[in-house]
């Protein structure tokens, strides 16, 4: 995408959308410079007006209503606009006819001026640095400063030729000649420097652009892998990120008779069912705003209350362990050739959080707890949802629970343990 729009800076102009992108930030980064340019446009054109004394003592008057009265006005609008918000769109075209009227009205002026005043021969002088000032401190698009000379230099043609008529006599022809000579070319100039100095915002603008949208790729991707929040702080240092959470609920889901399933289907099928099914679980705990901590073979592990702790997140880990069942159970996996069945383990306490690696980040959680919702899972039953005390005094006002009684756990020794059954329904409160 980027390398189309480099080239397309030869010709000045981007698709509308990046245009108008374009186009606010060439303002952010050139309001200031065309803020001062036409300050000094004003503070010049109107201290100006002590050389008309001298300049045009005759025809002084009529040149003060069009420089005092129009144009410095002009100037005042186009800087009272830059700082109206609603109108900063407008700054560009308002500079410009502000630039149009200044240079036309020293035309005007040289118009009017009586054959013995000084102004009739130098004035045009003004001309000129309207127009350096049009291509360069005024800031204003190439566009905007070819369109701003043509108008002035056709102004001034218009006032040598017609009123003035110069070409009809050997003098008037002379200066006639050195006249346009210098004007257009100052403009010639001022072109190729305006063109040239547009393209290279344009390109700085593209180069921006393409860092700024590797960046959100590389940001995109890191927070694919990592929670939000601890990604900003590994983006922020390069600290250990290491933290305890004294209350969190782990859910581990598994795939039962995996190995089987694996050896029956061709590894495309497999895969596909996979990223099928992990894929569901993910929308879930999308829904749910808690964190996957990560997918190990055929094994999903979810945990609730890190990196951000909640209150409810033994019961918001259920809820989701009873969606999971329900997608497991509504889903086409293996184009139907085959049952798909899980079973779920849950288990709450402490657990410690954080970051390793370096070349690739993993966001992982250790602990008993981690340790205890595996267990739970693998000594649970086939389309269970199975949960140890911990977990189940967190929710038993919420959720009907069948008490299986004690078990042996690997690694634990005998345990009791839960299987969910259902939500409770919330009884209203009578009003008394």
């Amino acid at each position: 995408m980027f390398d189309s729009l480099f080239t397309q800076t030869k010709r000045l102009r981007f698709p509308v959308v990046v245009e108008t992108l374009y186009r606010e930030d060439y303002f952010v980064n050139t309001i200031s410079s065309t803020r001062i340019a036409l300050l000094l446009g004003i503070v010049l054109y109107a201290l100006f007006g002590i050389l008309d004394l001298y300049a045009l003592p005759i025809s002084r008057q009529s040149a003060w209503i069009i420089r005092y009265g129009v144009v410095v006005p002009l100037f005042m609008l186009a800087l009272t606009i830059s700082y109206v918000q609603e109108l900063q769109e407008y700054v560009q075209p308002a500079t410009c006819f502000s630039a149009i009227m200044a240079g036309l009205g020293i035309s005007y002026m040289i118009a009017i001026t009586n054959e013995i005043e000084y102004g009739n021969r130098f004035y045009v002088t003004g001309i000129l640095l309207i127009s350096l000032w049009s291509y360069s401190l005024a800031r204003l698009r190439f566009g905007y400063a070819v369109l701003t000379n043509v108008l002035i230099i056709l102004g001034y043609e218009f006032v040598a030729i017609y009123i003035k008529q110069y070409p009809t006599t050997e003098t008037g022809m002379v200066i006639f000649s050195l006249n346009n000579f210098f004007l257009i070319g100052a403009t010639v100039i001022g072109m190729v420097t305006s063109y040239a100095l547009e393209r290279y915002t344009r390109v700085d603008f593209l180069q921006k652009m393409t860092i700024q949208a590797q960046r959100d790729q590389a940001d995109r991707l890191l927070y694919n892998i990592l929670p939000e929040r601890i990604a900003e702080q590994l983006k922020q240092s390069d600290d250990i990120i290491a933290e305890e959470f004294s209350s969190a609920t782990v859910l581990v889901a598994d795939i039962v008779n995996f190995t089987p399933i694996s050896a029956h289907f061709n590894p495309r099928e497999v895969v596909g069912m996979l990223n099928d099914l992990f894929t569901s679980f993910d929308e879930l705990v999308d829904k749910y705003d808690v964190e996957k901590i990560q997918a190990a073979g055929d094994a999903y592990m979810v945990a609730a209350g890190v990196p951000t702790p909640r209150a409810d997140h033994a019961a918001v880990l259920v809820r989701l362990a009873m969606d999971m069942l329900d997608s497991v159970r509504d889903g086409n996996f293996l184009g139907g050739k085959h049952p798909i069945e899980i079973r779920i383990g849950l288990s709450s306490g402490s657990v410690l959080g954080g970051v390793i690696g370096r070349m690739k980040y993993f966001y992982s959680i250790w602990g008993d707890v981690v340790n205890t919702a595996a267990r739970m899972e693998s000594h649970g039953s086939i389309g269970k949802i199975q949960i140890t005390r911990a977990t189940y005094e967190l929710i038993k006002d919420e959720f009907e629970c069948e008490y299986i009684g004690e078990i042996p756990v690997k690694g634990k020794g005998q345990m009791e343990v839960w299987h969910l059954i259902t939500e409770k329904e919330k009884r209203s409160v009578p009003n008394v």
